[in-house]
């Protein structure tokens, strides 16, 4: 009796490299939309030195006086569904082959084949402003692409 391809395990060898290829996806994806965004971060604090003038400070002219704490500040996570089911019907995303850049268009090809797991994604350059509710809604028009 003949075996079917689909119980014969010689045809499953991409079945083995699934779960780096799936963790790798999501990595390039996840980069490309930082990288689009423009992933600003705020430089640290840096000393300010003494001044003799209206310095209402006991330390020696010119000691370097560390700033205050600034108060801390909870970052708002931006807005993504809890499920695929709350995701549905998912926006359509754009062709990959609109793009030149082929890193661009590998990650709008792996945004068409895993719609719920970028729906469930937050999308850190804030486009919930201009009406995404998740990382996918980048992928439905050329945001993704930066």
């Amino acid at each position: 009796m003949k075996q079917s391809k689909a119980h014969n395990p010689a045809s499953w060898s991409w079945c083995r490299m699934g779960g780096a290829l799936m963790a790798a996806t999501i990595s390039l994806v996840s980069a490309v939309a930082l990288l689009s965004c423009g992933g600003e971060t705020a430089a640290p604090p840096q000393p300010v030195p003494h001044t003799e003038h209206g310095a209402a400070s006991s330390a020696p002219a010119g000691a370097v006086v560390e700033p205050s704490p600034a108060p801390a500040i909870t970052p708002q996570i931006p807005p993504f569904h809890a499920s695929e089911a709350e995701a549905k019907p998912f926006p359509e995303t754009l062709s990959p082959s609109l793009f030149r850049d082929p890193v661009v268009a590998q990650a709008y090809r792996i945004a068409k084949r895993i719609p719920g797991v970028l729906a469930q994604q937050p999308c850190y350059c804030y486009c919930d402003r201009f009406g995404h509710g998740s990382l996918l809604d980048c992928y439905r028009d050329d945001h993704g692409a930066g």
